[in-house]
């Protein structure tokens, strides 16, 4: 796998979809804004956040940002 393929993994498939020319309009569809944790297990995730820099918690690093205050393109 590399590392492009990789990068594209941790995408949501709206932002994955959006990169596409023509397409850029779905990054405001993206759901995936936090990790959501396994039940009763600690330490896991069941699914990621997602990655795309279109989200505000990438742009200023590891901060996470609520969703009510997520700037959308």
């Amino acid at each position: 796998m590399s590392a492009t393929d990789t990068e594209t993994a941790s995408l949501s498939p709206e932002c994955a979809v959006a990169a596409r020319p023509g397409y850029e309009d779905l990054h405001t569809q993206c759901r995936r804004t936090e990790d959501v944790p396994l039940p009763h297990v600690t330490g896991l995730l069941l699914v990621h956040r997602c990655t795309c820099l279109c989200h505000g918690y990438n742009r200023q690093g590891t901060a996470r940002v609520a969703r009510s205050s997520q700037v959308t393109q």
